[in-house]
């Protein structure tokens, strides 16, 4: 499953903060599915332990990692250029004080999600004609990874988009 990112045509019409606004709040529901998706995938292999299918599902679930760390890197890369620089200034004007230091922190937090789907890459390239014990290990890496990226993901919600659903509020004022 690839979901893409894009910010969709009826949009095209607003201004430009809530075109911003809009695209972050439907990425960020976009990635969440992507990664249910893969915790599906994992599900199925799970179920089919030890079976040639489980390493089949191993290496199809490594390719939807890697591509959802590209869709990842892609929105992230957009917040910082984009929502950030947006957000810190509506927020610099008195609501919240602490948004720079918060927006470290994320980052942070982006940078542990990369560190623990790159062990999980790793771990299923050597998990080629593996045994069980070896998948077992590999889908609790998983578990880890998909779970830090749930946790960062709403980390950055419960951040930006109080901040985001107040200035759009001003902005239909």
């Amino acid at each position: 499953m690839v979901v893409d990112l894009g910010l969709p045509q009826d949009q095209a019409q607003m201004p430009r903060c809530q075109q911003i606004l809009t695209r972050l709040k439907d990425e960020h529901g976009a990635l969440k599915k992507e990664l249910d998706h893969v915790q599906d995938m994992t599900s199925q292999m799970v179920s089919r332990l030890g079976s040639e299918d489980s390493k089949r599902l191993l290496q199809d679930i490594r390719k939807q990692m890697e591509m959802f760390m590209k869709q990842l890197d892609a929105h992230e890369h957009w917040e910082e250029e984009e929502v950030l620089p947006l957000l810190a200034d509506y927020a610099n004007q008195g609501m919240e004080p602490t948004f720079l230091t918060s927006t470290w922190v994320l980052e942070e937090d982006h940078k542990q999600a990369e560190r623990f789907v790159r062990s999980f890459l790793e771990y299923a390239d050597s998990c080629k004609g593996a045994d069980s014990l070896k998948l077992k290990k590999a889908i609790s890496l998983l578990s880890v990874a998909c779970s830090v990226l749930s946790e960062h993901l709403a980390a950055e919600e419960e951040m930006f988009f109080p901040v985001a659903n107040q200035m759009l509020s001003e902005i239909k004022r």
